[in-house]
């Protein structure tokens, strides 16, 4: 699933149950360290549980992404 808005995505698909995967708490104290200048609000980051990784001061893009719960089962 691609979006333009994954914070709106995020809060639109929790509305309507979709589980999603946690994140420790950790995962955000380090992040500004780990992916630097990613530009991204961190708060709102581990707000929503959203993962964040790339390498921007380097030319890289960045990506968003966050994981259900298994919602349907092994495939």
């Amino acid at each position: 699933l691609g979006s333009d808005d994954i914070y709106q995505t995020v809060d639109i698909l929790r509305a309507r149950g979709i589980p999603f995967q946690d994140t420790p708490d950790t995962y955000y104290e380090l992040v500004d360290d780990r992916v630097k200048d990613h530009g991204e609000p961190t708060a709102e980051l581990e707000k929503r549980r959203i993962l964040v990784d790339g390498a921007p001061t380097e030319g890289q893009g960045l990506l968003l992404q966050i994981f259900t719960q298994n919602v349907i089962g092994p495939i």
